[in-house]
């Protein structure tokens, strides 16, 4: 092949630099279309690098690593907060790749592989990508290659300054991206490389090797200190990523790692990432011809890397033993940088992927460069044409690139909506068609409390409001009002039929016309959205309910769209945003919750104005448990740490009543086994657990349906039985939701649940396991005849646990009564683990003096000398299972217990309390020790002595 000048060379490079430049300013702030979270994050993270604040890692977003964030800090001291400041690090730094991929072929192998690298990656899709969004990928592709080009250069020179420049870049590589936790593998694979194929030249040079190292290792010592000292921060990506390794190894599920494996081999020429987010979805590295040539590259890396001789016919291509090492090095840096790829799970993604991308164009360029010089050999004609063939396929790569990229990628809706393409388009409406003075501008967006503000910011100055248009609705009475709505977002149909909105539209379009956003005016005072039912509540720097929608009649399974109606009182003062929360919860006429729900409040704190009107929905489920009748909502405020603002004056926070009931059922059939009681009602199912032990109560759900309305109002009664008997030896009988909803209130075909606590005593027979059965009662106690079925509803299975009347060893013997029924033997401790967020191990001997008349919870409390609670463990002795009204007079119960250490615990002296209440009321049992009682009813065990870590 022709062979260039170093003039023709220089200037061939220069165009092709130039060309990369422009592929990667053109439109850099309109191409992606806007601007995606984790660019967003990374420049508000950068905007806090200063003097007092300089990190090694940046904590938040799942955690990232620093070195970007110090170019874009300082992009936008000298630009501004700018997308385009936000970018420019990247562009640079991708920019940079082209002539490092020069340098490295020119320098590994001749001008012309140097040349075609730098072309491939000035011009293809996938490095230019990279190079157009201000994330952290491009920042390992360009410290990889300059690592590697600064140590091959000393691998040649054998100088020391090369060696130890090469340490530095290479210690700065770590500070990149997550994969580049695998390039120091490819420098020590290739350093083994060049001791086992080069040995001698590499006792020449390992001294200023293994300095390079520890320059290297000198740079990575801030870093890999933070590593040690939070494991689990800097590891919060991988984790939340499924290693198919793993499961090939641990779960021996190899066809996953298989998946992975074709994903990365597949990538080049079949199918690639599939995320529109970083690449065009599915689109391949290569075009078919780019990747027969790539595939030729690898196959001349693989036979030159371990031999000195190509025969090609019969042409002998040497390979200097000076560019051996080369061909190794190149296979090694892409096979590492694919590692990530290929042991997980996930899409095999390009972005992960960034640093194989110079490697890669480099094989492809020593491709070309092989299967060039073998045309020539037999057809020498071809020799003036091939580098015109070379640069029209430049040329045509870069235009399908330029294709895919600007009018397919840029213009895709997927990609418009992760790169909140909308909020850029209404920034440049309002920027060219500014409203009139004292209007105001709404913007619903999903994220509008952080995400969105932030991200408009970056295309317009103007203050505007944000609000949540999945569940909210903001409105002011006292100004005319701008709304725009995103397609992706569009206004609720309930709110829209409410507001009378749902015509008044102005499509926001796109360059290509399609519709970006949607606006809507309204006048002041227009709107006039009053509550169905009126409730006034006042909370304390918070907005105050003025009522809700809801139906008077509710059903139980149905989930409610709940609207509550807000307004912003006039005293409320400037405070700090922070995130609001509605509450309403449903309560039976017995003051007893049964559905409960929370959601932000979509009008974030800064935009409060006095008189501003909200309207928030809240999904609220009722539970097909809750008893049929009158049935009150409750509002709150609270914070994001669940703290209810405070009420202001005596208003009632109970609201309705509204009206519980089921359902009825469409043809309703039943069973042929169901039981049914004379044709009226119909036992549907039944829950409980079969598992019966004395003295334990048995929880049971009972389902029934009307099949006609009943007459009366009957009873249940349970009975327990042993087999072949004649009568039960347990009867009990309960009233069916007495003065709420009782059965002759229920309507035909209507489902209605009952619950009842069967009472188990101590001494029931334990010589058969017993069975349940069912009557139904009517109020004068006569049995309803059984229509059908079988009123047996299980064969309960006996849980006898063992009882211990034999006091054990005990290492800290300490008698106490507490109560007139239980008394403490003492206790076993296990201090191993006292210290802040560690642990400690108590074993208490309880033994009762007389079976205690009710359950009772033990509760243990680690107290500082402030008098503020470290520790604490709340439950039953042993568990639910051996709860203390089912122990017998004498017996001796084990009670072990961890008791968690607060992580804020300093070290030092701490008391370790014990005692016993009803969890019901939390009333603590009184306690004596030798005759004394015991302050606040809390036996002090012993003092427990925290260490540090």
């Amino acid at each position: 092949m022709t062979k260039l000048k170093p003039t023709q060379t220089h200037l061939l490079l220069g165009l092709i630099v130039l060309v990369g430049l422009f592929f990667r300013f053109y439109r850099l702030t309109t191409a992606p279309p806007g601007l995606n979270g984790d660019e967003l994050f990374n420049a508000i993270d950068a905007a806090q690098i200063g003097w007092g604040n300089l990190p090694v890692y940046f904590e938040g977003n799942n955690g990232r690593e620093a070195f970007l964030f110090y170019l874009i800090a300082l992009a936008q001291q000298l630009f501004g907060d700018t997308i385009f400041a936000m970018r420019l690090p990247a562009v640079l730094l991708g920019l940079a790749c082209v002539p490092l991929a020069y340098a490295i072929g020119r320098s590994s192998f001749n001008r012309r592989v140097g040349l075609i690298a730098a072309g491939l990656t000035a011009v293809s899709l996938w490095p230019m990508m990279e190079s157009r969004w201000a994330l952290r990928a491009v920042s390992l592709t360009c410290l990889s290659a300059l690592t590697i080009f600064l140590l091959q250069r000393a691998w040649r020179s054998g100088r020391w300054r090369d060696w130890l420049l090469g340490g530095l870049v290479h210690g700065l590589t770590l500070y990149t991206y997550i994969p580049s936790r695998v390039f120091p593998a490819v420098i020590l694979a290739w350093f083994g490389w060049l001791f086992w194929f080069q040995r001698d030249r590499f006792r020449q040079q390992w001294r200023k090797m293994a300095a390079s190292l520890l320059v290297a290792l000198v740079v990575f010592v801030p870093y890999g200190r933070y590593i040690l000292q939070n494991p689990d921060k800097v590891n919060q990506r991988i984790d939340g990523l499924n290693v198919a390794l793993e499961d090939a190894l641990n779960d021996g599920e190899w066809d996953k790692l298989g998946d992975s494996v074709g994903g990365v081999l597949g990538m080049f020429t079949m199918r690639g990432d599939k995320d529109w987010r970083y690449h065009l979805s599915g689109q391949p590295v290569f075009d078919p011809v780019t990747g027969l040539f790539f595939y030729a590259g690898v196959l001349v890396c693989l036979w030159f890397a371990f031999k000195k001789r190509l025969e090609i016919g019969a042409v002998n291509l040497r390979s200097p033993i000076a560019n051996q090492p080369s061909y190794a090095l190149l296979l090694l840096w892409m096979g590492a940088m694919l590692t990530p790829n290929l042991i997980l799970t996930a899409n095999s993604s390009f972005l992960r992927a960034a640093g194989a991308i110079v490697p890669i164009y480099l094989i492809t360029a020593v491709g070309f460069d092989a299967v060039a010089r073998y045309a020539v050999h037999h057809w020498p004609r071809l020799k003036p044409v091939l580098p015109l063939l070379a640069a029209v396929g430049l040329a045509l790569i870069f235009g399908r690139s330029w294709q895919d990229y600007f009018i397919v990628w840029n213009t895709n809706a997927e990609v418009r909506h992760i790169y909140q393409a909308e909020i850029a388009e209404v920034g440049r409406f309002l920027e060219s068609s500014p409203p009139p003075e004292n209007t105001r501008v709404f913007v619903a967006r999903q994220y509008a409390h952080d995400l969105a503000p932030r991200t408009f910011a970056y295309h317009n100055e103007r203050f505007v409001d944000w609000f949540n248009p999945d569940h909210s609705f903001v409105w002011s009475n006292d100004a005319n009002a701008w709304y725009f709505f995103s397609r992706a977002e569009p206004i609720p149909a309930e709110i829209a039929a409410q507001i009378g909105l749902a015509t008044a539209v102005t499509p926001i379009p796109y360059d290509d016309g399609e519709t970006a956003a949607l606006q809507y005016k309204l006048n002041a005072g227009q709107l006039d959205w009053q509550p169905e039912h009126t409730a006034v509540l006042n909370v304390s720097n918070a907005p105050q309910l003025i009522g809700y929608d809801l139906p008077d009649e509710l059903f139980r399974g149905d989930t409610l769209a709940l609207l509550t109606h807000w307004q912003i009182p006039a005293n409320v003062p400037d405070l700090p945003n922070q995130l609001t929360f509605v509450r309403a919860e449903l309560v039976d006429s017995n003051g007893n919750l049964w559905a409960g729900e929370s959601t932000l409040l979509g009008y974030p704190q800064e935009h409060w104005q006095s008189g501003d009107r909200i309207v928030q929905q809240l999904a609220l489920p009722i539970p097909e448990g809750m008893p049929p009748g009158s049935a009150y909502v409750r509002f709150f405020i609270h914070d994001s740490a669940g703290a209810n603002y405070p009420l202001v004056g005596d208003e009632p926070n109970l609201f309705g009543p509204h009206l519980v009931r089921s359902r009825p059922l469409n043809n309703f059939t039943p069973t042929a086994d169901m039981l049914i009681f004379d044709d009226t009602i119909a036992l549907q199912s039944s829950t409980f657990s079969s598992l019966i032990a004395p003295g334990l109560p048995v929880n049971i759900s009972l389902h029934w349906v009307a099949l006609q309305t009943p007459a009366q109002d009957y009873k249940v009664e349970l009975n327990l039985i042993q087999p072949g008997a004649d009568e039960p030896f347990l009867r009990q009988q309960f009233a069916i939701w007495p003065d709420v909803y009782p059965p002759s209130q229920w309507q035909a075909n209507e489902q209605v649940s009952s619950f009842h606590s069967l009472n188990i005593p101590l001494d029931m027979p334990t010589e058969e396991n017993p069975e349940l059965h069912l009557n139904l009662l009517t109020p004068d106690g006569r049995s309803l005849p059984i229509t059908q079925g079988s009123n047996k509803l299980a064969a309960m299975s006996l849980d006898l646990r063992p009882h211990l009347f034999e006091i054990p060893a005990i290492s800290r013997p300490l008698m106490a009564q507490f109560g007139e029924h239980i008394q403490l033997l003492g206790y076993d401790l296990d201090t191993g683990q006292a210290q802040a967020g560690g642990e400690i191990g108590l074993t208490l001997y309880w033994q009762a003096i007389a079976t205690p008349p009710q359950n009772y919870t033990v509760f243990n409390q680690l107290i500082g000398s402030d008098g503020q609670i470290w520790g604490q463990f709340d439950s039953p002795p042993v568990g639910a299972a051996w709860l203390t009204a089912t122990w017998l007079p004498g017996e001796i119960v084990i009670d072990e217990r961890t008791i968690p250490i607060r992580a804020d615990a300093a070290a030092g002296e701490y008391t370790l309390a014990i005692g016993l209440y009803t969890p019901n009321d939390g009333v603590r049992l009184p306690i004596m020790v030798d005759g004394r009682s015991q302050p606040n009813d809390q036996l002090n065990l012993t003092a427990i002595t925290l260490t540090s870590d």
